[in-house]
């Protein structure tokens, strides 16, 4: 769940990698024809290491969203897009940064992120999709390895430090835009000229893959008039997504006229799509009373695009503001309209926990398990719920089975911790508390945890050589990568 502190407005955080790393646009140039170089530089097995390793980067240096339900839904929508893009057996992970920036990055490897901000202001799923596919594109297509093909010299490590320095930069911490200076002045000049190309194929592929999965193409180009007169508004403050991907009139031109190429297709928005927005606006909100106020009146004046989504977030702000009685009658409403959607039970649960009826919560949410039992924020909702209520083996098993399909996720680690040391599995605790230090980006930490979790091992030779050969890696990673940097 996010806190109200979570959502103060950070500085401009994590430019696009490839737009920071590539930061010129050249007018005329032709990719080379790099045929299979790039795979002899850098592996995809590589490529996917560091990515792992910039992500983590990218988690200690921002804040990013742990609500399942928005992590949940952007995730589907993206492997939607992976499944009609040309490469549908890549691996792809998905995330949502705390930022009210409008802007989007890739990372090498298939790691594709969205800021809160761009949720806002895409004004329909489509055009949401279509920036996530441009994304996808540049990861599909390895524009960066593309990029340093032929700078033989350099190092997997020399990279990382690239574009760790880049996410450093731009999180706002001193010494950053220095950092950049250093290590990008390693990488070959030349292929820095190769910006415009990569974002014209991002633009061609994404608008593919847009149509693939029934997404309108013409979302691209409406989203880049969008961004540009969002330019023509805000001359001294631009979003962060034009700094990030120039938009200039050829280009919505040549979207537009690409975009017409396919027939015209009107998909409605999905709901869910509308009901992260709204709960978005209801956490972000710095007041709950003034959220409450806003929901309030839009449900009244009819200014929304999905009624029951608007009341959805209605239901969390009222939550916010402890007007429990008010929440639990718009909550019933929501699910007796629409009794197949789980979210809707998951708010009904959090009414009851904030109000101090955790045992409520709990009945609740293993009710609405037995309806909805694939429902993957479901099963971390309940995991919490249980762990309120002292039921720590029970939440423990839900946590397993979540982060079997989510074994990226520091939040299910840290959840994982709690349960297990509440059941008195100790070393079962140091080694999922390692597990959510090492994703956030904290790998002395993970070790400090892992040693810990060594010295209660007794008579376990697979426990044992199993703790020491991951502090082994661990130890490898944090090597190579200083290394990297020097």
């Amino acid at each position: 769940m996010m806190h109200r502190s979570s959502w103060i407005r950070l500085p401009v955080v994590c430019l696009t990698l490839l737009g920071l790393v590539t930061s010129g646009w050249a007018d005329n140039v032709q990719l080379p024809d790099l045929g299979d170089q790039s795979a002899t530089v850098i592996t995809p097995i590589q490529e996917r290491k560091l990515g792992e390793n910039v992500m983590r980067e990218a988690r200690r240096r921002m804040t990013f969203v742990t609500d399942p339900e928005i992590n949940d839904y952007i995730r589907r929508l993206g492997q939607r897009l992976v499944a009609a893009s040309d490469t549908p057996q890549q691996d792809f992970r998905f995330y949502v940064v705390q930022d009210r920036s409008i802007n989007a990055f890739a990372v090498p490897g298939g790691f594709v992120t969205v800021h809160a901000g761009l949720l806002l202001a895409t004004q329909s799923e489509a055009e949401l999709a279509s920036v996530m596919a441009h994304e996808i594109a540049h990861v599909t297509q390895r524009h960066i390895p593309r990029m340093i093909a032929d700078a033989q010299r350099t190092t997997l490590p020399a990279l990382a430090a690239v574009l760790a320095a880049v996410l450093l930069g731009a999180s706002g911490n001193q010494g950053g835009d220095a950092a950049i200076a250093l290590t990008t002045a390693t990488v070959a000049q030349r292929e820095l000229n190769f910006t415009r190309a990569f974002e014209e194929e991002a633009d061609r592929l994404g608008m593919q893959t847009l149509a693939r999965a029934n997404f309108d193409p013409r979302a691209m180009p409406a989203f880049f008039e969008q961004m540009q007169n969002l330019n023509r508004l805000n001359e001294t403050s631009l979003p962060e997504f034009l700094r990030t991907h120039p938009v200039t009139t050829n280009r919505i031109a040549d979207s537009r006229n690409r975009a017409e190429q396919y027939p015209y297709r009107q998909t409605p928005d999905s709901s869910e799509f509308h009901r992260v927005r709204a709960k978005i606006r209801a956490l972000g909100a710095a007041e709950p009373s003034e959220a409450v106020r806003a929901f309030r009146s839009n449900l009244a004046q009819g200014k929304y695009r999905d009624a029951d989504a608007e009341r959805y977030g209605y239901v969390i702000a009222l939550t916010r503001a402890r007007q429990f009685d008010a929440a639990r009658t718009e909550a019933q409403k929501l699910i007796e309209q629409r009794p197949d959607v789980p979210t809707y039970r998951i708010a009904q649960a959090e009414i009851e926990s904030a109000a101090g009826r955790h045992d409520a919560a709990a009945t609740m949410l293993a009710e609405a398990r037995k309806k909805f039992p694939s429902y993957q924020p479901l099963r971390r909702a309940h995991a919490e719920a249980l762990l309120r209520i002292g039921r720590a083996r029970e939440a423990r098993d839900l946590l397993r089975q979540a982060i079997r399909q989510e074994p990226q996720e520091p939040a299910l680690y840290n959840l994982l911790a709690q349960a297990a040391g509440e059941s008195g599995a100790r070393i079962e605790a140091h080694q999922a508390r390692a597990e959510a230090q090492y994703l956030s980006g904290n790998p002395d930490a993970a070790i400090e945890q892992l040693q810990l979790a060594a010295k209660l091992v007794r008579d376990n030779f697979y426990l044992q050589s199993s703790i020491e050969a991951r502090i082994g890696a661990i130890r490898d990673e944090i090597a190579l990568y200083r290394e990297g940097k020097k």
